[in-house]
């Protein structure tokens, strides 16, 4: 039986501990209640070791939620491409759909993560993403309604609110879906696919006729 790897005994490279902590987190059932020495039990190596790399669980938490945040943004960007307009309308649809499926899924997929990156360790690193003037997750979907907008599926620019009304209904069937609620459940791809002709009727928005 291979013994327990220890940094003091020289199993961790430097940065590899750093890593393994970061994973193991990541890997955890709830994230956001984890604690350093549970990480250093899990591992194998000593509290004081963990320290070296993390001054606090709050730090560990913050750099974990940086690479969810920047899962999610990549899951977009594989979504659509943020500076190519949409071609058309049906594409413009069809863009918002993926966004709302692929946000769907994250949540599916990574649910302690999900709620990680939307909770209060967060806050700062998200702030800090809108500071750089860089594309972010948050750009996605503006850039979707502004997309129904120029295609003519929405007469008007979106607005503050059509914004907020999107990404709560969106959320809030992604929460109900980690919740295990069953009204919620089903094939992601169907249950994006009634969320966003929700969301277009909620908008004000007039889908082109088949």
């Amino acid at each position: 039986m291979n013994k327990p790897p220890d940094s003091a005994g020289g199993r961790y490279h430097h940065g590899d501990l750093r890593r393994a902590l970061l994973e193991a987190a990541a890997s955890a059932a709830d994230i956001e209640h984890i604690s350093l020495r549970e990480l250093a039990s899990g591992l194998g190596v000593s509290a004081a070791a963990v320290y070296r790399h993390f001054a606090s669980r709050e730090a560990l938490l913050a750099e974990l939620a940086a690479i969810g945040i920047a899962q999610l943004q990549q899951r977009f960007a594989d979504a659509f491409d943020l500076h190519a307009p949409a071609a058309d309308a049906q594409e413009a649809i069809a863009r918002l759909h993926r966004l709302g499926v692929a946000y769907l899924r994250f949540a599916d997929e990574q649910p302690a993560m999900w709620r990680l990156i939307f909770g209060t360790f967060a806050v700062q690193t998200r702030a800090n993403a809108l500071q750089t003037g860089k594309p972010t997750s948050y750009s996605y979907l503006p850039a979707a309604l502004q997309g129904l907008h120029e295609t003519g599926v929405m007469a008007l620019p979106p607005s503050p609110g059509d914004l907020l009304f999107t990404w709560s209904t969106v959320h809030g069937a992604a929460a109900l879906r980690v919740g295990n609620v069953a009204p919620a459940q089903g094939e992601v791809e169907h249950v994006g696919a009634e969320v966003v002709q929700r969301i277009l009727r909620g908008i004000g928005a007039t889908p082109p006729q088949s």
